[in-house]
């Protein structure tokens, strides 16, 4: 047997107490995993295992929840749309209510005036008239006598 040659090894000075702390923590959390980070690599396992394997498969599965996704917003647009044309409805109602009971009161409100309004206006005919077309009146002449008079 050849005998082996042997070198000095070299000395590495010791670290100081610090320093083996700081390397622990690093082993130490190479070793465990934070909560968060244990959350988020479920979260994505979860995902992974939920995928299709193929992109068939995949655009298939996408494909019906698409024609499912539009079928629910033409039904709620159909719903929200009935919805607004009752509420347009009942206000147009409601407004009809209002103005019926706002001519009520007008026409109780002005009954006087518009009387008066006719008196007014048939007088002012009345005043505006020809003298030709108005009924022609009776004159009674008062006959004077020589007696009846101031006899100057």
């Amino acid at each position: 047997m050849a005998a082996r040659k042997t070198t000095a090894r070299k000395k590495i000075p010791p670290r100081k107490k610090a320093a083996r702390k700081a390397s622990r923590k690093k082993a130490a959390g190479a070793r465990k995993k934070s909560p968060v980070r244990r959350r988020v690599a479920a979260r994505v396992a979860k995902l992974e295992d939920e995928m299709p394997p193929n992109l068939r498969d995949f655009s298939r599965r996408f494909g019906r929840s698409l024609r499912r996704l539009e079928k629910d917003i033409e039904t709620r647009g159909r719903v929200a749309r009935r919805r607004l044309v009752k509420l347009l409805r009942e206000g147009s109602h409601h407004l009809g209510r209002l103005e019926a009971e706002g001519e009520r009161r007008w026409r109780q409100q002005s009954r006087r005036a518009r009387h008066e309004a006719v008196r007014l206006l048939r007088r002012l005919e009345e005043a505006i008239e020809p003298p030709a077309s108005r009924p022609a009146r009776k004159k009674t002449r008062s006959v004077r006598t020589e007696s009846s008079g101031s006899g100057i």
